[in-house]
């Protein structure tokens, strides 16, 4: 009888442990004060440590002026949420608080702009799971996001931007070295400003397995 308690007790333990024994990764997140830049997950493209919880706060001091964010290379399918906040100084210290929602990269967004001074990403994650996009033959191996961001006044427009949607899932979204520009850095043999033709789809060459008089994209 002892025995077999004493079995159930070890098998209590390595139950808890197996699922708490690696520890919560927060070296990640800030706060972020520049007028422009960019967000990635630890490791990036490459996995990141889980569990992890990070949050980035992005801090737009003048009222003429609003953030953006650019979802340049964004792979992820829950996890990422965004919030805006007229004060903000933690989780449970803000003021003025306006949920945006959960990004998705099936949403197909390229951008999101915020009024508010704050903007704060929140990034929980507790294993890997189904949580990454994936394409047969590309994008099987990474992981995360690298995001870009800036701080324009109000009135500016939005710049034309770029996703891994964007980009026909056969190339990156990238960004020139000052933010102001976005194209499509396709994969090998895929070109077109959205990485739209490719060995399949190639009207120039006569190539198009698209009907009724469908276009690549």
């Amino acid at each position: 009888m002892k025995s077999a308690l004493l079995l159930l007790k070890i098998i209590f333990v390595l139950l808890i442990i197996s699922d708490y024994g690696s520890a919560l990764y927060t070296n990640c997140g800030g706060l972020l004060e520049a007028e422009k830049g960019n967000i990635q997950t630890p490791n990036f493209p490459s996995p990141f440590p889980t569990p992890i919880n990070c949050a980035w706060v992005i801090h737009n001091p003048h009222p003429e002026k609003k953030i953006i964010l650019y979802f340049t290379q964004y792979f992820l399918k829950n996890s990422f949420h965004l919030s805006e906040y007229d004060e903000y100084i933690s989780e449970h210290d803000n003021k003025g608080i306006k949920y945006l929602g959960e990004m998705n990269y099936i949403n197909q967004f390229s951008s999101m702009a915020a009024y508010k001074p704050y903007l704060v990403i929140r990034f929980k994650v507790r294993d890997m799971g189904n949580m990454h996009l994936r394409v047969e033959e590309f994008l099987k191996d990474v992981y995360g996001f690298n995001i870009t961001y800036e701080v324009v006044n109000k009135e500016q427009n939005i710049k034309e931007a770029c996703s891994a949607h964007n980009c026909s899932f056969l190339g990156h979204c990238v960004a020139n070295s000052i933010f102001s520009d976005y194209k499509c850095q396709c994969f090998p043999t895929f070109f077109g400003d959205y990485c739209q033709y490719g060995p399949f789809c190639d009207p120039s060459n006569g190539k198009n397995m698209c009907q009724n008089d469908g276009q690549c994209r």
